[in-house]
């Protein structure tokens, strides 16, 4: 029981991981993922963004997005943590209720890509106790939305 109080009192946070394979090359599928722009059209719920400090080598870059998902609006702010180009690029994310790591790779051959998307998010009270209660819940919905993002990259590359 001890174990849980302490999960409880550091926040509880959650990996998530998807993958899909896509029938195009690695490099035009990065643009998808590395242009905000290019990324809203299959990100449907990130409704507006911008740039806050852009550096050459991206990484230390910072942005703000909206988010909107069941008309509740979310501001988040984010870090570029790493980035190769058309190769893998990472985000440190942080919003009232959450922090989350994330990282998109590419990788594959003119005809065929594998994109992958690993996540790790870290839950600010409360919703570290809703997390608690229907944790099982949620990881399944966030994977689902995941999973539908990517069936939109995935049909915006092919065409």
């Amino acid at each position: 029981m001890q174990g849980k109080n302490v999960s409880y009192l550091k926040g509880y946070s959650m990996k998530i991981k998807s993958t899909i394979e896509i029938t195009c090359s690695p490099e035009e599928i990065f643009s998808w993922i590395d242009d905000p722009d290019k990324a809203m059209c299959w990100q449907k719920n990130v409704k507006s963004g911008e740039i806050i400090i852009e550096t050459a080598e991206r990484i230390g870059t910072t942005f703000k997005e909206e988010i909107e998902e069941d008309g509740k609006r979310l501001i988040i702010f984010g870090e570029i943590t790493g980035y190769i180009q058309n190769k893998s690029i990472s985000f440190h994310l942080k919003s009232k209720i959450h922090k989350v790591n994330v990282k998109y790779s590419v990788e594959g051959n003119t005809k065929l890509t594998k994109v992958t998307v690993d996540s790790i998010i870290k839950w600010k009270f409360p919703m570290n106790i809703v997390c608690l209660c229907i944790g099982t819940k949620i990881k399944n919905n966030i994977s689902h939305k995941t999973r539908s993002e990517l069936g939109e990259l995935k049909v915006l590359c092919e065409t």
